[in-house]
């Protein structure tokens, strides 16, 4: 059986599917996360062991996590597919829940399932999209739709490069992070993908996929442990007329942006909550933290990505510790 091994997150993980990802592994690296394939399940069981994850949306569960104990756990999208991972999470046996799409719990694996590994390893993560400049890394967080994946695009097609989509590993040096490689695709919603145009000349692959996302497959030119610059919370605006601008965010302020927009809601183990709310308080205290409210299309303004780095440069050449930078207004608009 052929395996696919990409280097993500920091984790050289194998799986026996097309992970699409372009993160070649170094010859003589183990394999950290093994993933197979299992039968099909029904999720009609109560598994047993103590539920450490749980969380719905308009009543309906999206996801749950239980530590089984020796077992290991068992963390299961719903009506997606399950991930049994065993206690030292160096294996996992992926099933498929009964009808589902096989593409859907693909991009789980690469998203969800090893997210999941990271908060049980102890590993910094946040809900992000990244991308590195000359200066450094740039994480876009927040929630699903706030846009961090076309922030993200916006600044590939001006010539940054992609660090990750939706998951970003950290780790602390020097009194900062420095952001690990993940994902090297784009997943875009529906119009956002006209952002492929803006790529001169270097135009990046697409596909759409099982979860109806455009994908854009940009590569992997940006380096491992890049200096994180800044994090950026994306604010659409959709004002007729709105115009782009960036704010700093200080103290207790950035702590709370920094814990509305965790990669899983709903912890329910205390020691993992802790982790969260340690590591958000981390971050905050040492990297800077901006609002972007962004005029936000389709269609967006055609120089939006370049007066975005702008203010993004402005700003980071502005920071006082314990001083709330200055809003920084562009003329771009729609």
């Amino acid at each position: 059986m052929s395996m696919d091994r990409q280097h993500l997150y920091g984790l050289v993980v194998e799986a026996p599917f097309d992970l699409h990802q372009e993160r070649p592994v170094a010859s003589g690296r183990a394999t950290d996360v093994r993933v197979a394939t299992g039968a099909p399940t029904t999720q009609r069981d109560e598994p047993d062991g103590r539920v450490v994850l749980h969380h719905a949306l308009a009543g309906d569960p999206w996801y749950t996590a239980w530590d089984r104990g020796p077992q290991g756990y068992l963390l299961r999208f719903h009506d997606a597919c399950d991930f049994v991972l065993s206690r030292d999470t160096a294996d996992v046996m992926l099933h498929p829940a009964e009808g589902s799409d096989p593409g859907l719990s693909r991009v789980l694996t690469t998203g969800g399932m090893l997210a999941f590994v990271l908060h049980l390893r102890r590993e910094l993560v946040l809900h992000a999209s990244a991308v590195e400049t000359a200066d450094g890394a740039v994480a876009f967080v927040g929630y699903s739709g706030m846009g961090k994946s076309t922030m993200a695009a916006l600044l590939c097609a001006e010539g940054a490069q992609l660090v990750t989509d939706d998951v970003l590993r950290l780790d602390a040096r020097d009194g900062g992070f420095v952001a690990r490689l993940g994902a090297t695709e784009l997943r875009l919603r529906k119009g956002a993908d006209s952002l492929v145009d803006r790529f001169d000349g270097r135009a990046p692959g697409r596909r759409v996929s099982a979860d109806a996302r455009h994908v854009l497959q940009v590569g992997d030119g940006a380096r491992d442990r890049a200096p994180l610059r800044a994090v950026v919370v994306p604010q659409p605006d959709r004002e007729p007329g709105a115009r782009l601008a960036v704010r700093r965010l200080e103290g207790r302020v950035a702590l709370l942006e920094m814990l509305r927009y965790p990669r899983f809601h709903g912890w329910q183990d205390p020691g993992l909550q802790a982790d969260q709310l340690a590591h958000a308080a981390a971050v905050a205290r040492g990297v800077p933290v901006l609002v972007a409210d962004v005029p936000w299309g389709p269609p967006f303004a055609p120089d939006l990505g370049a007066q975005l780095g702008r203010l993004l440069d402005e700003a980071l050449s502005d920071v006082t510790p314990g001083v709330a930078g200055r809003a920084l207004v562009s003329e771009a608009g729609r």
